[in-house]
């Protein structure tokens, strides 16, 4: 167990919450530039978000086809499209009020197995708080193949 002592506050953790956090970078540099706008510089201004985005790069040989869709609702029909080999694709949702950055999670299904057979799974994926629509602001995930046989192609976050 570790601890942390700031302005007479003592914070303890376990090395394994620290681990599992998922407070990227990004995040880190957005919370401080919002902090720095609201409490030391009253001219340090902050672009402001907009949407939620998610990017995916292909990075194998196979062309996939992509179920997709933002959120759980019966409204939100599943869409598809195909991903050709080293395609990046983005998408995005707009949310519901600047810097509001809650949006439905973007669930995607693909069949992961490259030889004849099928084999469908669903993923849960989370989009990133963005100023704009950009592959470069979303959070990122690529497909890969999941072995040496390059038999399944699976999702894989990218940090970042």
């Amino acid at each position: 167990m570790g601890a942390v002592a700031a302005s007479g506050w003592v914070f303890h953790f376990l090395k394994e919450e620290v681990m599992a956090s998922t407070f990227t970078r990004r995040q880190a540099l957005a919370g401080s530039c919002m902090g720095a706008a609201l409490f030391l510089a009253p001219g340090v201004a902050c672009a402001a978000t907009r949407f939620a985005v998610v990017s995916i790069l292909n990075e194998t040989r196979a062309s996939l086809v992509l179920g997709y869709r933002w959120g759980d609702w019966a409204k939100d029909q599943w869409r598809q499209v195909n991903v050709t080999p080293g395609e990046k694709l983005f998408w995005s949702h707009k949310l519901d009020a600047i810097n509001v950055n809650k949006a439905p999670y973007f669930y995607i299904r693909f069949d992961s197995d490259t030889s004849s057979r099928r084999y469908v799974e669903p993923w849960k994926l989370i989009g990133r708080a963005a100023v704009e629509e950009n592959f470069d602001l979303g959070n990122k995930y690529a497909f890969r193949y999941d072995g040496p046989s390059r038999r399944y192609v699976e999702i894989f976050d990218i940090p970042g």
